[in-house]
């Protein structure tokens, strides 16, 4: 549960300008509070963590450090807001008609080809955005993926910090550890073994989730602790998603199984690349379909519509 003192926190430094109306369920350590604007009843969630969980994570603590990271575009959820409060580092975003990746996956079932690649692509856009402006996501899960309207829209980003102090909670309190939605299940090697995240981080974890859509497993499945699924990112391989009947297109394949590779490197540089091949992707037709009974069908009535007409003029020339 997260520090009792951290909603007091927050309510001292927005009291005056939203009311807070409910806790909603959050990981470890992350306050998660639904609010609403005084002045326009605008809704909003409001989310906190206590200063001693981000004392291993070196927290923003200048108002220009967290402006530099209020941007904007259309895949990417906005901070209206953020800042310190007494021993509390909140932040603000508008609260939309919205479900979770993560929602949409529990409920079972594969989503469809298109709208995975959709959401993938979506993104892709966001986290390409967020890179040109030098900043990092360094927590992407599907929790952080929200979809409305047909669009997906990423959140959280710009508060990298904050997902590192909940990976170093995870790897010091394993108790804590929630299996479905720790950073830890995305996090990438070199993050698993300390290092701070940068934009191949958000590459790695786009290629974790977008292995998970359209594979339909976690590529460490399986894995049950904190230690395991940390020691699988830094030392297994993933399987390479099915191949062959696949609907997955080649090109998409070989890009998540790359944005899965171990060494930094060889991964594609930010999430630019990804965004070239997802939208190339989405452009290209799908092929033709093989020559058979349908085909046969057509064939056969376009002749018959040329005999029919044949008869017409003909019948038209002898009256």
């Amino acid at each position: 549960m997260p520090d009792s003192t951290v909603r007091s926190d927050i309510q001292n430094a927005i009291g005056s300008d939203y009311s807070i109306d409910r806790e909603m369920p959050s990981p470890g350590g992350l306050l998660i509070l639904d609010g609403v604007g005084k002045a326009d009843e605008t809704r909003v969630n409001i989310k906190g963590i206590s200063l001693d969980e981000m004392k291993s994570s070196s927290p923003p603590l200048t108002d220009a450090g967290l402006a530099a990271r209020r941007i904007r575009h259309p895949n990417i959820l906005s901070i209206i807001e953020s800042g310190l409060s007494s021993n509390t580092f909140y932040w603000i975003s508008p609260a939309i008609d919205a479900r979770t990746l993560r929602a949409r996956l529990g409920r079972g079932g594969r989503m469809e080809l298109a709208d995975s690649m959709t959401v993938l692509r979506d993104v892709s856009a966001a986290l390409t955005h967020a890179h040109l402006h030098g900043v990092v996501h360094g927590g992407l899960t599907p929790d952080s993926i929200l979809i409305s309207g047909g669009s997906a829209l990423v959140a959280d980003l710009g508060v990298a910090e904050v997902f590192t102090a909940l990976r170093n909670r995870t790897a010091n309190d394993p108790q804590s550890w929630v299996a479905a939605a720790d950073p830890v299940r995305y996090s990438t090697p070199e993050q698993a073994q300390g290092s701070p995240a940068d934009a191949r981080s958000d590459v790695y974890a786009w290629g974790v989730i977008a292995y998970e859509l359209l594979g339909g497993r976690h590529p460490f499945a399986g894995r049950n602790t904190p230690r395991q699924m940390a020691a699988a990112h830094t030392d297994e391989e993933p399987a390479q998603l099915a191949t062959g009947k696949s609907e997955i297109p080649s090109a998409v394949n070989r890009l998540i199984m790359r944005c899965l590779c171990k060494d930094p490197s060889k991964r594609p540089e930010s999430a630019r690349e990804i965004l070239a091949v997802m939208t190339k992707e989405m452009l290209v037709p799908p092929p033709a379909p093989a020559a058979g009974k349908g085909q046969k069908a057509v064939t056969v009535l376009v002749l018959l519509v040329i005999v029919l007409v044949g008869v017409m003029v003909f019948l038209g020339f002898n009256k």
